[in-house]
């Protein structure tokens, strides 16, 4: 993998070479991906192929940065609650917070698929 250029190369780029700059990232992104082990490859693939969806629907880059950032705390926050109930379901109690996790997520499930949705016409310009 191509080395991580510094801090002012970096910024020159973004500033005189931007085209370089982004084929520096595709670059050092897809080595990433093939270092990682086989396996995992394909989940690497599809996670990288969202995260370049959203930088395209992005109106400014920080749209972009802010709902990768937004990704990002999901899976944590995923990550977090699988971590949790693990350690509740291994030390043989789910706690209450576990319960009220999977009561929400339940609830949430049940709303979304039985509330009716109104269509609205939109007039033709």
């Amino acid at each position: 993998m191509p080395a991580l250029p510094e801090f002012d190369e970096l910024l020159r780029l973004a500033e005189k070479d931007p085209d370089r700059l982004e084929a520096l990232r595709a670059e050092m992104c897809e080595q990433l991906i093939l270092d990682a082990p086989v396996e995992l490859r394909r989940r690497l693939r599809g996670l990288q192929f969202r995260i370049d969806m959203e930088r395209r629907r992005s109106s400014t880059p920080m749209a972009a940065c802010i709902k990768i950032s937004e990704m990002m705390h999901e899976s944590f926050g995923r990550l977090r609650d699988a971590l949790n109930e693990a350690q509740s379901i291994q030390a043989g109690t789910l706690t209450s917070v576990s319960k009220d996790i999977d009561n929400n997520r339940t609830k949430h499930a049940e709303e979304s698929q039985a509330q009716p949705a109104d269509i609205l016409q939109f007039p033709v310009r």
